[in-house]
């Protein structure tokens, strides 16, 4: 019965040190502006890039309609060997995500294209290939929402 009591205590405890700390899920994203045109970039990001628009309540429209229009110019992905073991085995990789892109109000001038990136390293094991394969595209879809958390930030803070 104290067991119990005890382990019902500490989660409370630790309920109200994680409330009282200030912590709270990421938001969608916060924009000052209600529609959207994207055209360039790969499918896959694109498509990403106006879910998450389209996630913060703004929606996707055609180029005469949008109040903001963005172009991505490019956005590649890489990853390369970071060391090696002893025997010749690739010990980690790193990863890199850039993107390039330019945006405009409906009436305005392009702004000069923007290259933002992230990069992330992770260890690799030929022995664990499936879990280390799953650690990729966790961190590139890390990477892909922290650009697009940057692209509209800076597209929120133009005029």
């Amino acid at each position: 019965m104290m067991q119990i009591f005890l382990k019902e205590l500490s989660i409370l405890v630790l309920i109200l040190m994680i409330s009282a700390c200030g912590f709270q899920l990421r938001g969608n994203i916060q924009a000052n502006f209600d529609s959207i045109s994207i055209s360039g970039g790969t499918p896959s990001f694109n498509k990403t890039l106006q879910r998450k628009f389209r996630q913060g309540g703004i929606s996707i429209k055609s180029v005469s309609e949008a109040e903001k229009i963005v172009e991505i110019i490019t956005n590649n992905f890489t990853k390369t060997i970071l060391t090696l073991t002893g025997t010749g085995l690739v010990s980690e990789y790193q990863l890199d995500y850039v993107v390039t892109y330019r945006f405009k109000s409906k009436d305005g001038q392009w702004n000069q294209p923007l290259s933002i990136e992230a990069s992330r390293t992770y260890t690799y094991d030929d022995s664990d290939i499936l879990a280390k394969d799953e650690e990729e595209k966790r961190l590139v879809s890390g990477m892909e929402n922290q650009l697009i958390k940057t692209m509209a930030t800076q597209i929120s803070l133009s005029k």
